[in-house]
């Protein structure tokens, strides 16, 4: 058995790569393949019986590029192809060279499909979209009160505290999407419900207005509530009332009032939001839930946005156990049904 020396220790690497999920494979010093998980079998199409022993250039193409790289410490890109595997795949491994001491070197190899690479790619690409879109309009609007301001300084109070009080809206706007994107970011973390107690959905409710600065007048609130107690961190549920009464303002004329209900059923509390207004195309309905969607609209480009918001209140609600479903139309509003075990974790 294969090790790798770690400190004190010396680590099996067998017991390494048994416990990755990527693909894995180490390249000793004369080239031969050494170690070779069961993520690399499947996806390269290559057993493990035919990958150990031979020679990393005659079992791939580009293999020579592994063994040429240098043993400075860092990792290097490098992309490859199966020889005569039975997947017809383009894999891009990161390679690091090491020497462990005179005797013993070798390659450790860690690779995954191209089109994973890809993938991380695009998402970069949206994340520097959606980072650009949705601060860019606050920015500027924040900029030009600014400047309107120093350049009249005969300005009278009424105006100046008008100009004010956009750019504070701006800042406000500016702060909800840098926390967004954050939070957007940390949302896969498994760690990321930290306590579970038991809180009133008023006061989630609440507490949701308050940090959005709610006009109640325009979009009256009509909650059914009333002792109803939901399982979960309160921070992080208040967040995913916070996203869905944003959304339900955002796309809802003035004066539509937003409906909330509350109610316990056996283990399980049921919160509903629905709003009255322009809603949602059936055919992105689907994909309202991910990550960066938005439903480009002649009726909703005003409003903005991420694309973060749902896929937030999502990741949230399933971090509790929970489960998240809409229904919607275009012009007839819509309806987000939230479920939470009541159980305490």
């Amino acid at each position: 058995m294969s090790s790798i020396a770690a400190g004190p220790l010396a680590v099996p690497l067998d017991a390494v790569f048994a416990l990755a999920d990527e693909g894995l494979a180490y390249v000793g010093a004369t080239a031969e393949i050494v170690a070779w998980n069961e993520p690399a079998a499947n996806l390269t199409g290559v057993a493990a019986d035919v990958a150990i022993g031979s020679d990393v250039r005659r079992l791939f193409r580009g293999g020579d590029r592994i063994v040429a790289v240098p043993f400075d410490g860092c990792a290097h890109a490098v992309r490859l192809g199966p020889q005569n595997g039975a997947l017809d795949v383009t894999i891009r491994a990161s390679v690091v060279a090491l020497n462990l001491d005179a005797q013993t070197h070798g390659w450790l190899c860690s690779f995954g499909p191209e089109r994973r690479h890809r993938a991380i790619e695009q998402l970069k690409s949206e994340i520097v979209t959606a980072v650009s879109h949705e601060l860019k309009t606050p920015i500027a609007t924040i900029k030009a009160f600014a400047e309107t301001l120093l350049e009249n300084p005969a300005a009278t109070q009424d105006e100046r505290t008008d100009y004010l009080r956009v750019i504070e809206e701006q800042t406000d706007r500016l702060a909800r999407s840098v926390d967004d994107l954050l939070l957007a970011s940390r949302v896969d973390s498994e760690h990321l419900l930290r306590r579970r107690v038991e809180t009133p959905v008023d006061d989630l409710i609440d507490a949701a207005l308050a940090s959005l600065h709610f006009d109640a007048v325009a979009h009256p609130v009509e909650r059914t509530t009333a002792g109803v107690t939901v399982s979960g961190d309160p921070d992080l549920l208040t967040e995913v009332l916070r996203q869905l009464f944003d959304n339900a303002a955002k796309f809802s004329p003035p004066g539509c009032p937003i409906t909330i209900d509350a109610q316990s059923s056996g283990r399980t509390t049921h919160v509903t939001i629905r709003d009255r207004g322009v809603g949602i195309p059936e055919e992105h309905l689907p994909h309202v839930f991910e990550r960066f969607y938005r439903v480009e609209r002649d009726l909703t480009a005003p409003a903005g946005g991420s694309g973060l918001g749902l896929f937030i209140v999502a990741a949230l609600t399933r971090a509790h156990g929970g489960s998240i479903g809409i229904q919607s139309a275009a012009g007839g509003g819509s309806i987000v049904s939230l479920a939470f075990p009541t159980r305490l974790r």
